[in-house]
């Protein structure tokens, strides 16, 4: 920061500062009333940010805004200072001894104010507060409040600020960035020599104590630097990486400035450059998001990163929008921090903690002809010109690294970067490099770590152009966590915790035992969303790629044709599963003809995991997992010709539950349930379920409501609702539980012959995106009872939820909104039933909404899939007439008609529930 601080841009800019400080505050010291000076205070503040705005529009770097901002604040404190100080003074209050100093520390101590950042201000007292010092800096307080300005103090004596850093991780941090603004510089001077001594007998707590910091924000933050919505002070990558480096660095070499660590030869001039270049686009962009937040805010939020789009001047491409070519550079810049702490970290902390005593427990040992291992990284004895010579060099390293799971050493790294442009076209086209790729990819369980590797040094995408294309590229939707080249690394590294875990997912782990070839499995896996980023229809185009790319890795025409179809329905499985009624014969025969073989089945059963868990936190869950395993089941057995046993026999689960309820429900009403129950109830449910539902029919009896609740992992809820059966019901249910702000993400409807419905929903918060608290279950009971009485007025309840409980990100999903209302009508997707198919942008309440419709059009519902994907809404319906029997082409067309009018007032109006008409509202 020191080169800044002293440019004579900056310097002309303080000068201008100053004098407009003078003509505001010159006349407040001699007033009678120091303190209305506070209003003085906030416009001079106000005055001086517009002056750095306009600085900001002009040209001027981050670093440059930080510290004018800086400047800003030391004039105000100075002048707040002098005028406590006179009020002490008015009041009598000089007694002698008590000199007190005003120390900025932290972030101000480093001149890198945001906007509303706090002013972290550290009292220092050369000896125990006197009567004075207390009143000076009760006066301080004051007038910095009245000022506008939000502190961060504390208080210490000179003597007690190194004790209390011992026990205080931040203040410790704190100190190491410190500046003298006001007040006695004896104690300051005093404050700085018994930190340099502290340093000197305790410089492994303080190094001990930056590295758990930095361990535990990764834990808490992540670290990966690729979030579709990073914070730019504490994800990975961001401003707070470059802290820990900074601190470590003075740890170890007493350096606290970039320029200094240069001008000792700790880093090199290029290194240097990035680092500069990247630290002052992240306090720009942070500057930015405070602007436009008008507050405190250091997430870049989707709406967030529009903006700041639009402010820094970033334009559309033919493929990308601003915000996503933002967000791209952004990445570039989190990536060069990260890589610069991570190689400082590595090349002068981590050593000296892996060696304690005087000999280190891990010696050198070799790894090949020309490398060795120690500290657990790759290391590289010969000639750095031999990977230019030699590009083979390069994947012979991720290979060994992948053989001892380790890393690289900073060198390492660094040696294979800049020969990257020997990794070219002819190269490429090389069966030998073909045969190395491949040969990465076939080691079961430890691929993952491999392309990480090649990625952070940038030889996945030199070698596949394809990737590098992809990579840092994030999408605007509330589905990807990630950006599309950490999805699929995550994706890979998913695959190989399948292949590594000793339980769990057994038939998960079974189907990738068979699996003849598993690099097809893993080269799929990362070319499966290559054709991203260049507007719709990306898996068709990623299938092409797919294919150029299997003919340039000499791939035989039978694998080439696996990996091609895996990348062409690697969306399939989850869709399927997801929308449709797996119970249909049609959707496993369906599913096979697309498949061809059962190997391909097996590795587009085990790529769906690795996909959906890869996409974001919560996106897999129990019941999406056992919802494939019955498609997978289904189909294989269409393969194999196994006899598909879904369930136990009928009569045999009917005397399970009958033991299991022996005593507390007669054999006569267990065998009344199976005997009035549908065989398409029967086929696909479970004895302990069906015991539930026999309890629950049993309550019926005395009540007019009962239901029962099922947690499904962290993510999902499932509800079970038994009541009297009517038309509209399911309607009635959907939209009490959408005005209790809940999420339906599949729903069973079953009616016995007598009326009696039993009706089972997987559900989810739509607040948090995970399960039903429990506290909340019994509000919620009361209110379906109520609504399933017809005591409330269920639109109106969804209409109250939606106008008080809008998401917050609803403006930037509806602008990117590409899905237009689309409905589709199909009598061959079921044997007994009418499948009704909406697409369209996602509501709270969608679901409600549909089947609102549907009632008034005066179908009955018979099963229901929800599911929602980025921003759109895919709802399927299993509809019958109320006769039982599907829909004709007349009805299905008119019933087209209906949802497009009803849901079309829905994406017209935002966040509203269209009426249906006066004639239908009964319904």
């Amino acid at each position: 920061m020191s080169r800044v601080m002293n440019s004579p841009s900056l310097l002309r800019h303080q000068d201008r500062v100053r004098a407009h400080a003078e003509r505001r505050f010159g006349s407040l010291v001699n007033s009678a009333q120091p303190r209305a000076g506070g209003r003085q205070f906030r416009v001079f503040l106000k005055l001086e940010e517009e002056r750095l705005g306009v600085a900001d529009r002009l040209g001027a770097g981050g670093r440059w805004i930080a510290c004018g901002r800086s400047f800003t604040r030391d004039l105000l404190v100075q002048y707040i200072f002098r005028d406590a100080c006179k009020a002490a003074a008015d009041t009598k209050l000089t007694a002698p001894g008590g000199e007190l100093a005003i120390v900025a520390m932290g972030g101000y101590g480093r001149a890198e104010l945001a906007p509303f950042s706090d002013l972290d201000i550290l009292f220092l007292c050369s000896g125990r507060p006197t009567t004075r010092t207390s009143f000076i800096i009760e006066q301080c307080q004051h007038l910095a409040w009245d000022a506008g300005l939000s502190l961060g103090s504390k208080s210490y004596a000179v003597a007690e600020c190194v004790p209390a850093s011992r026990t205080d991780a931040h203040f410790l941090t704190s100190l190491i960035n410190t500046r003298l603004i006001a007040g006695d510089n004896d104690s300051y001077c005093r404050l700085l020599q018994a930190l340099d001594r502290e340093l000197e007998r305790n410089q492994n707590v303080l190094l001990q104590t930056i590295k758990k910091e930095r361990h535990d924000l990764y834990k808490k933050r992540g670290a990966t630097i690729y979030l579709q919505e990073p914070n730019v002070k504490d994800s990975a990558g961001g401003l707070r990486d470059l802290h820990y480096t900074f601190w470590a660095v003075y740890g170890l070499h007493g350096f606290r400035t970039l320029e200094e660590a240069l001008e000792s030869d700790l880093i090199e001039i290029q290194q240097y450059r990035r680092t500069v270049a990247a630290y002052d686009f992240l306090l720009r962009v942070r500057h930015h998001a405070h602007w436009i937040a008008g507050r405190k805010t250091d997430h870049l939020r989707l709406d967030l990163q529009e903006t700041i789009a639009r402010k820094l001047d970033y334009g559309s491409s033919s493929h990308l929008k601003a915000s996503e070519e933002f967000m791209r550079n952004y990445y570039r810049h989190a990536r060069d921090v990260h890589q610069f702490s991570e190689s400082l970290f590595g090349r002068i902390v981590d050593p000296r903690h892996r060696s304690g005593r005087w000999f280190s427990p891990v010696r050198p040992r070799r790894a090949g002809e020309m490398f060795w291992l120690k500290d657990r990284r790759l290391h590289f004895d010969g000639s750095p010109h031999l990977f230019a010579e030699n590009p083979l060099l390069s994947f012979k390293a991720a290979a060994l690294a992948q053989a001892h799971t380790v890393g690289l050493s900073p060198t390492l790294c660094a040696i294979i970067k800049s020969n990257l442009a020997a990794v070219d076209a002819n190269f490429r086209k090389s069966p030998e490099a073909a045969d190395c790729f491949l040969e990465l990819l076939g080691q079961r369980g430890h691929v993952g770590h491999a392309l990480r590797l090649m990625q952070e040094t940038g030889l996945l995408g030199r070698y596949l152009p394809e990737f590098e294309r992809v990579s840092m590229l994030i999408q605007h939707d509330l589905y990807h966590h990630y950006t599309v080249d950490e999805h699929t690394l995550r994706a890979v590294e998913a695959l190989d915790d399948l292949h590594n875990r000793e339980t769990g997912l057994f038939s998960l782990r079974t189907a990738l035992e068979e699996i003849e070839n598993v690099r097809l499995l893993y080269l799929a896996l990362i070319l499966h969303d290559l054709g991203k980023g260049r507007g719709s229809g990306h898996i068709p185009r990623g299938a092409r790629i797919a294919e150029r790319i299997c003919e340039r890795l000499n791939l035989d025409p039978e694998g080439a044709t696996k990996v091609v179809k895996l990348v062409k329905y690697h969306v399939l499985m989850a869709h399927l599963s997801q929308r449709r009624d797996i119970r249909e014969p049609q959707v496993a025969k369906y599913l096979a003809s697309q498949v061809g073989v059962l190997d391909v089945l097996n590795m587009l059963f085990v790529l769906t995991y690795a996909d959906l868990n890869a996409v974001g936190p919560g996106v897999w869950s129990d019941w999406k997992g056992t919802l494939l395993e019955q498609l997978y089941t289904r189909t294989r057995g269409l393969f194999t010709g196994e006899c598909l046993v879904i369930q136990d026999n009928v009569q045999e689960m009917k005397d399970r539950v009958i033991e299991r309820l022996a005593g507390a429900i007669s054999i006569s009403e267990i065998e009344r349930h199976f005997a009035l129950s549908s065989a398409r109830y029967l086929e696909a449910i479970s004895a302990e379920e069906v015991e539930s539902h026999v309890v629950l029919v049993k309550q019926l009896q005395s009540e007019s409501f009962a239901c029962r609740w099922d947690d499904r992992g962290d993510f999902a809820t499932q509800l079970t609702i038994c009541s009297r059966d009517r038309h509209g019901l399911f309607a009635d249910i959907a939209g009490t539980l959408a005005a209790s702000g809940i999420d339906i993400l599949s729903a069973e409807v079953n009616t016995r012959e007598d009326g009696i419905a039993v009706d089972s929903f997987v559900l989810q918060q739509a607040s948090t995106h995970r399960s039903i608290d429990s506290h909340r279950r019994l509000t919620i009971e009361h209110l379906l009872q109520a609504s399933i009485k017809g005591e409330h007025d269920v639109a109106a309840l969804v209409y109250r939820w939606i106008s008080r409980h809008a998401p917050r990100r609803a403006e930037v999903l509806i602008k990117n909104r590409t899905t237009q209302l689309s409905i589709e009508c199909d009598n061959e997707a079921s044997e007994a039933t009418t499948l009704v198919e909406v697409r369209t942008a996602d509501e709270h309440g969608l679901a409600y909404q549909i089947a609102r419709t549907l009632n008034a059009f005066g179908v009955e519902i018979v099963c229901a899939k929800i599911a929602t994907e980025k921003s759109d809404a895919l709802d399927v319906f299993y509809v019958t007439s109320a006769d039982g029997s599907k829909l004709d082409h007349a009805s299905m067309e008119d019933l087209k008609q209906v949802l497009v009018s009803a849901l079309g007032k829905v994406n017209r109006a935002e966040h509203t529930i269209a009426p249906i008409g006066e004639d239908n509202e009964k319904a």
